[in-house]
């Protein structure tokens, strides 16, 4: 793929591939600029790919504390509002994900993130958090989908913590 289509495409290749041909012609023997400080420029590009990808971490992480909150407390006032907000949260996520984000993202990380988020706000009014599984219940690809459905991944997350320990 050509590199305009590939920053069309996916920007967060585009951005790593391109750090990765800076730094090669940082080590290349080629007589460049004095002042062309590649080794920056190749970084900067980089943490531009980055961004994206800590965008669609940190929309995940809201997007799963808002559903660890409906499955809380799933007669609350506030459930209308969570299931909102877990949606749009999912749609922007998806929105931004690209392919080459797999590898890349953390899902444990995420998870930990939303549980403590999560635990935070609850137990600012007083409420506990159920007891939640150690590794992130849901599938990446799931929250990632364009039908990513915050109501039915709730609901799935309070089946599996009803659902007995498997042994």
């Amino acid at each position: 793929m050509d590199q305009s289509a590939l920053y069309d495409e996916d920007v967060h290749a585009w951005a790593l591939h391109q750090a990765r041909v800076l730094r090669g012609l940082a080590t290349a023997g080629l007589r460049l600029p004095n002042d062309l400080d590649l080794e920056h420029v190749a970084e900067e590009i980089e943490d531009l790919g980055n961004e994206q990808r800590f965008q669609v971490e940190s929309n995940l992480g809201q997007a799963l504390a808002h559903l660890i909150k409906i499955v809380a407390l799933p007669e609350d006032q506030a459930v209308r509002h969570w299931a909102r907000e877990a949606r749009a949260f999912l749609r922007t996520a998806a929105r931004r994900y690209r392919p080459s984000m797999r590898r890349a993202v953390e899902p444990a990380k995420i998870w930990a993130w939303a549980c403590r988020d999560a635990a935070d706000d609850l137990g600012a009014d007083g409420h506990t958090v159920p007891a939640l599984p150690r590794e992130m219940p849901v599938a990446l690809e799931d929250l990632v989908s364009e039908e990513a459905d915050a109501r039915a991944l709730a609901a799935r997350l309070a089946d599996m913590l009803r659902a007995p320990p498997r042994t």
